[in-house]
């Protein structure tokens, strides 16, 4: 397959590498993170005192690519604040954001292997390298909504995931995954997207993803990977008239100065896995290792939930300056989920049907609970 550059798959997060690890607006959020010390109380008092039970003096580094504003680094510093509370300080946290210690997801995944730092967030893309059957988490529209999503984040799909690159690394363990920037929509300049027949002829970047070019091409469009660092001149010069991200990053990085429309197909989730250096974690205590499981689970919690509220912000701001938003009919959903059917195929052809149907089980599971869920809230 093509190898995909990490670096403009990054769901066009706003990359800061002058961006300080310790900068005024994380003592402040630490501050409000304060509190969540007492939510793993518990948990260190029935595992008999793990901070001193455990190896002392003992640093985990966090090194990702994302700026100090996004949710991943936020939820880094939820899991810095529980860690370090209930090790009673045994166990510091040290986060290196935007880029300070690996420039892309490549280079981040491989400090983590080497163990010059321990924990690292990528996106498909930047897994898709080492794992490329991955991918299929990457199919549009096979997620119906967040609340699917969030629960195959937790399902034995992802539980086969972890297993399958452990085995193939020998050091990258999955330990948990989080919504980073909401989901891929259609955004463009003074053209409303309604079926995929509006996209006809249409210049939509793309990244440099054979997933994402084949998607476009299915419905008509005319793809055109550009790299991320280039896309808001090729916007102003009309290289482009459309691209597909979330609304976050198009306030963020002023996108909507020229993009005026977007249609919320929603056709792709955005994760963020997270990957810790197993050597490392096998080394702690079974205390410890108890207790950095606990926080991975508020980081991921905490970051899943930022980017519905950092959308309210930006679509009012999108709107503020003309745009527009347009939601699908379920007729017209129907016809934008019907014409790229034949990814899946495109899929197993170069991959196998394997992680397909574990996947599709996985959703059908999630959609299932959650029907049983709403019975019971109802009822």
């Amino acid at each position: 397959m093509e190898d995909i550059r990490t670096e403009d798959i990054w769901p066009e997060h706003r990359r800061n590498p002058a961006a300080p690890a310790t900068s005024e607006g994380r003592r402040k959020m630490k501050k409000h993170l304060e509190l969540l010390g007492s939510v793993g109380v518990g948990l260190a008092v029935a595992l008999g005192g793990a901070g001193a039970a455990g190896a002392a003096d003992t640093t985990i580094k966090i090194c990702h690519i994302g700026s100090t504003d996004d949710e991943d680094h936020k939820g880094s510093l939820v899991f810095e604040n529980f860690v370090e509370s209930q090790t009673n300080g045994a166990v510091e946290v040290e986060i290196y954001p935007a880029g300070q210690l690996c420039g892309n997801f490549r280079q981040c995944l491989e400090s983590v292997q080497l163990g010059t730092c321990e924990i690292t967030g990528t996106t498909v893309g930047g897994i898709a390298n080492i794992f490329p059957e991955i991918q299929v988490t990457d199919l549009p529209y096979i997620f119906p909504n967040d609340r699917v999503a969030e629960k195959v984040m937790k399902s034995p799909f992802m539980d086969e995931v972890r297993k399958a690159v452990l085995e193939k690394t020998g050091t990258l363990r999955l330990m948990g995954l989080n919504n980073t920037g909401g989901w891929r929509d259609f955004f463009t300049i003074d053209v409303t997207i309604k079926t995929p027949a509006d996209l006809a002829g249409v210049k939509m970047r793309t990244i440099e993803s054979p997933l994402q070019v084949e998607m476009v091409n299915l419905m008509g469009g005319n793809p055109t990977p550009i790299p991320w660092q280039e896309l808001y001149t090729s916007l102003a010069t009309g290289v482009v008239i459309g691209t597909k991200n979330g609304i976050t990053d198009i306030v963020n990085m002023k996108f909507h100065e020229f993009l005026n429309r977007v249609t919320l197909d929603h056709h792709a989730y955005m994760f963020l896995f997270w990957w810790m250096n197993d050597d490392f974690l096998q080394g702690l205590s079974p205390d410890l290792k108890r207790i950095v499981a606990a926080g991975f689970h508020h980081m991921t919690s905490m970051a899943s939930d930022d980017p519905k509220f950092t959308a309210l912000a930006g679509y009012a701001a999108f709107k503020e300056r003309g745009g527009q938003v347009y939601v699908p009919t379920p007729e017209e959903k129907a016809q934008f989920v019907e014409s790229v059917q034949p990814l899946k195929q495109w899929y197993v052809e170069r991959f196998g049907d394997k992680w397909l149907k574990l996947l599709e089980a996985s959703i059908a599971e999630a959609e299932k609970e959650i029907e049983e869920e709403d019975m019971r809230l109802l009822n």
